[in-house]
């Protein structure tokens, strides 16, 4: 892949990464001042995540079918930066639930075509590499979007806040014009039906989406449950964000540096390593007490979550067919999504019924069964092909 390929999509995945990671710490301050209940709030918030994984889901459709990945990339800048604006004009809920499902829809869609087009630049030997790079947005949005929009929005209100984020946006359409596009052979139907069906996605994608999905979970029941045990401790608003950003600073070199070793020692054992290390992130959470104990904990969950992205879509472009990566890259992208909604579903009556550090430990064996998940794998991409 060229460098100037990978700096505009570089861009392109950055923008989104930067708008979602500012705005979603601050959704339900803004829901509740438009007179929203706490329970209307958690429903606009899965409703949220659940647009996040259409858009995600659609890309990889229309990617194939379509073929035409820099003009959809273009095309869902261009609407999300006006609708991003809405955001801040809104009256109540309702107005605000819709705008926003439009948006994550589309940052959805963006943040995946950059990663199909990722795939197929890509070579086998520095697929790992790429996909580090560009999952290095990820944590560098957190820093950009934390530290701007929360003092914007302090000093100046959410139309102002909303506003400027629109103008920001408006570098990802622009970045999309300098995209390479690639087209690849489809296969048609009747030729697929002779040939025994649609080009499958295989075995071995199939364990990888399912390790994928119970690494993420636990990375949400991190996410809720660690606000709340700060909270039941007496730690101030502060206190609870510093935990993202200071794993956002963490976290920052492990992408490209696991992608890069992904490259030479394997994708498996990159993983493995990258969920062993939730498991002890979850562990550490369940007997935190002082704030730097929440620190690690976040650390290694952020850990978790940066490296699956980065190590996960390098292994789906190796297992996946050329033909089907469209839609292989976006369901596997969909477990984030997907785990977020299970994640926030789930925990709220895991605590309740289990207490805190219960749902912890339990929570705990869910990245230990993303890396049984992970063992099969070769062979099932042998009997795939």
């Amino acid at each position: 892949m060229s460098k100037t390929q990978l700096l505009v999509l570089f861009l392109c995945n950055l923008v989104p990464w930067t708008a979602g990671n500012g705005v979603v710490p601050l959704l339900p301050v803004y829901a509740a001042e438009l007179g929203a209940a706490p329970a209307l709030i958690g429903y606009y918030l899965s409703f949220s995540y659940l647009a996040l994984a259409t858009g995600t889901v659609a890309a990889g459709w229309l990617s194939d079918r379509l073929q035409r990945r820099k003009t959809l990339l273009i095309v869902a800048g261009v609407v999300a930066t006006p609708a991003i604006w809405l955001m801040g004009r809104a009256t109540n809920i309702w107005q605000l639930a819709a705008l926003g499902a439009t948006t994550f829809f589309l940052l959805g869609v963006g943040i995946t075509l950059t990663s199909i087009l990722a795939g197929l630049f890509a070579e086998e030997t520095e697929r790992g590499k790429v996909f580090g790079i560009l999952a290095l947005t990820s944590p560098l949005g957190a820093l950009i979007g934390g530290a701007t929009t929360g003092p914007m929005a302090d000093r100046w209100g959410y139309p102002t806040m909303f506003a400027a984020l629109s103008i920001y946006m408006i570098l990802w359409p622009l970045a999309g014009l300098l995209v390479e596009d690639k087209v690849m052979a489809r296969v048609r139907r009747r030729e697929a039906s002779t040939a025994g069906g649609r080009p499958g996605l295989g075995g071995g994608f199939v364990l990888l989406f399912l390790a994928s999905l119970a690494a993420t979970v636990a990375n949400f029941v991190n996410m809720m449950g660690r606000s709340l045990a700060m909270k039941e401790l007496g730690f101030a608003a502060a206190a609870i964000s510093s935990t993202q950003a200071i794993s956002g600073a963490v976290a920052l070199p492990l992408p490209p540096l696991m992608g890069w070793l992904s490259d030479r020692v394997g994708r498996k054992r990159s993983l493995a390593l990258c969920y062993v290390a939730g498991t002890a992130g979850l562990l550490v959470l369940a007997a935190s007490a002082s704030l730097w104990h929440f620190w690690v904990a976040a650390s290694l969950l952020r850990v978790l979550v940066s490296v699956n992205s980065a190590v996960g879509s390098a292994l789906v472009t190796d297992l996946v067919p050329r033909e089907s990566l469209g839609r292989g890259i976006s369901l596997f992208s969909a477990t984030l999504w997907i785990g977020g909604i299970i994640g926030y579903a789930s925990t709220g009556q895991a605590i309740q019924n289990l207490g805190m550090a219960s749902t912890f430990i339990v929570a705990a064996f869910l990245p230990l069964i993303a890396v049984a998940s992970l063992i099969p794998i070769r062979q099932a991409r042998r009997e795939a092909g």
